[in-house]
């Protein structure tokens, strides 16, 4: 079994909205896209309340961090801060 997050995917993707993504649907999966700082994310079809796995969350705020874009502390407070 995948261990899920707290997170949904709704918040997860306001989330990244907010940081200045943008957001479109590629056949099934969703793609997100920072061009800034060409940082990009492809997610499995998650429907909107769906948890996203924690495979996911860790990855995201790995990445975030290492364009740039957001370290992985503020990740962590503002994911919190989004959620609540």
């Amino acid at each position: 079994m995948i261990a899920k997050s707290t997170i949904s995917f709704a918040e997860l993707r306001q989330f990244l909205l907010a940081l200045g993504f943008t957001l479109c649907k590629r056949g099934k999966f969703w793609f997100f896209e920072h061009a800034p700082s060409e940082t990009t994310f492809l997610y499995r079809p998650y429907r909107a309340r769906e948890k996203v796995t924690l495979v996911d969350i860790d990855s995201t705020r790995r990445h975030l961090d290492w364009r740039g874009v957001l370290d992985e502390r503020a990740f962590d407070n503002l994911l919190k801060q989004a959620t609540a």
